[in-house]
């Protein structure tokens, strides 16, 4: 250990305002307990961000950094250096020339490594660094499979659905627990919003839902898969020795020094469990309505409509569309001092400082209705409901609304105009809910087209040049990086009102609503489409309206 060199790496830190003084001293003690070095240490609790720890290496010991896209695409085989040796010192051999070996380390302020490599390969060693999370993840694809081949038979995984003890011992032994950690970071840092892990007779498929579309990943041992969904279940805390019936829990996993939350749901099918993980990454959610990718004319309609002090806004559209992070937005706005608000959700995706969120459980009777009875009693301003999924929930909706509450909530209807449709179908009174809505908005989202390798293309039957999709390395061959929303807004005019009076039709009132200047979700796709944000294939396959977007 170079003394010298950790002095100027705490000194850089306490300089640049990385840490605290306490802080430090926290880490330096906490160090020696988990046997790890000083930046690692500080990085798992909490107090410096990977980016950080690589900036402050780089910057005192004057080395490179290295991303993970620059690491090999197979482990560089060292002559007499066991891999254990690498593993155990997180130390990386990223290229071997003649005369020199570049390898990326966890601690490169330790030349331990360094001296070790250099005495038994005779070549000069330069230390690179890199966020210790890539280390650990390709270092464990390189090396970690072996050592599950080398320590584990299939033998000891064949284990009998009941016997519940074999499989909490195996779900705790490390081939398992380094797989799952593995596939948590990997989802976490793809921008995944779900991992799915689905039991199949030869195997176990895992799947990865990037922008929208599930992707293949690589899948374990068929023999580990029981172990697997046994670690997710006990991280999760839920009853492993239960696999009759589906089990809801959450899981709280540090990727890169800052806390995801999974949301896990099982189910059981014919061949195992099935588990998904929903990602809720907080720190990826911008809550402003720009950044989502309203449009100018939509955020002011929708902001005007939040100023109201009673009425129901609502959000529609299929699961997955958006709507939930559409309703934190709203929740964002009018989070005020002065304003007491409270949620009924199933689940709590985020959580909200100054909001009070209930949690639904039907267990105990718990639903949207009954909570928002309950609400009432506890003198709010504001109040959001999960979904209204039932005449009772809508009733209780209307009558908070009447009474002098805002209420948000969200229906699964196509478009903006059948949710009006769908409230009536559910038995509430046409002179109630045109009293009583405020806006309603319908929205998808599309994925954007990879910038890096769009086409460009011009079609005979359109003005305006348009972009489709390709594929490269940066979108990882799909044509697509990210998503954003299309979006139509129905606000509840006098003209609107007479027609949810008179019983109208969903299409008479979307036809009403257009000629007072509603764009719809079609439109809208057309405009991003001409703007070479999207492809045509993406906004026909999101919103499938054949007669617009014919090729």
């Amino acid at each position: 250990m170079e003394n010298a060199n950790y002095d100027a790496f705490e000194k850089f830190l306490l300089s640049n305002d990385l840490v605290g003084p306490g802080a430090l001293e926290r880490a330096k003690r906490g160090m020696h307990d988990a046997g790890s070095c000083l930046g690692v240490t500080l990085n798992r609790l909490g107090m410096l961000s990977e980016v950080d720890l690589v900036g402050a290496a780089t910057s005192v010991l004057n080395i490179d950094a290295v991303e993970r896209a620059e690491f090999p695409s197979k482990k560089i085989q060292l002559d007499e250096i066991q891999d254990s040796f690498l593993v155990a010192s997180k130390a990386l051999p990223i290229n071997v020339t003649e005369n020199q070996i570049r390898v990326a380390v966890v601690d490169p302020f330790n030349p331990f490594v360094k001296r070790a490599l250099e005495y038994i390969c005779e070549k000069n060693v330069e230390y690179v660094t890199s966020a210790p999370s890539d280390i650990d993840i390709t270092l464990e694809e390189f090396y970690g499979d072996q050592e599950a081949v080398e320590t584990d038979s299939a033998d000891e995984y064949e284990v009998s659905g009941d016997d519940v003890d074999r499989l909490k011992d195996l779900a705790s032994e490390a081939p398992v627990i380094r797989y799952v950690n593995r596939l948590l970071h990997d989802a976490v840092t793809r921008s995944a919003s779900d991992i799915h892990i689905e039991p199949m007779e030869d195997g176990v498929k895992i799947r990865l839902r990037l922008d929208g579309m599930l992707e293949a990943v690589a899948s374990p041992l068929d023999q580990h898969k029981s172990a697997i969904t046994s670690r997710i279940k006990i991280m999760a805390g839920l009853d492993i020795a239960e696999r009759r019936l589906p089990q809801d829990g959450r899981v709280r996993f540090a990727v890169q020094g800052r806390d995801i939350d999974f949301r896990v749901s099982t189910t059981p099918t014919a061949f195992g469990e099935s588990v998904v993980l929903r990602i809720l990454d907080r720190h990826q959610v911008k809550l402003d309505l720009e950044n989502l990718g309203f449009p100018k004319k939509v955020q002011l309609g929708f902001k005007n409509a939040l100023t109201h002090t009673n009425g129901i806004v609502l959000v529609t559209g299929p699961t997955g569309s958006g709507k939930t992070t559409t309703l934190y937005a709203a929740l964002d706005i009018l989070n005020k001092t002065s304003s007491k608000i409270l949620t009924i959700e199933d689940p709590i995706e985020y959580m909200m400082n100054g909001v009070n969120q209930v949690q639904v459980n039907s267990r105990i009777g718990l639903d949207f209705a009954s909570a928002l009875r309950s609400f009432l009693r506890q003198d709010p301003d504001i109040m959001m409901v999960g979904e209204i999924r039932d005449s009772e929930t809508a009733q209780v909706a209307i009558q908070a609304a009447l009474t002098g509450h805002l209420i948000l909530s969200t229906l699964h209807t196509n478009c903006a105009a059948d949710a009006l449709a769908r409230l009536l179908d559910m038995g509430m009174e046409d002179f109630l809910l045109a009293t009583t809505l405020r806006v309603v908005l319908a929205q998808r989202l599309v994925r954007t087209l990879c910038v890096n390798c769009r086409k460009q293309e011009t079609l005979e039957t359109s003005q305006h040049p348009t972009f489709t999709a390709s594929g490269c390395d940066e979108c990882m061959q799909t044509g697509y990086s990210g998503r954003t929303i299309i979006v139509e807004m129905l606000p509840i005019s006098p003209s609107i009102r007479r027609l949810l009076r008179e019983a109208a039709s969903a299409d008479d009132i979307e036809a009403l609503a257009i000629s007072e200047g509603m764009q719809t979700m079609e439109s809208q796709g057309e405009q991003l489409v001409n703007a070479g944000i999207t492809s045509h294939e993406e906004v026909y396959r999101v919103v499938g309206s054949a007669g617009v977007y014919e090729i």
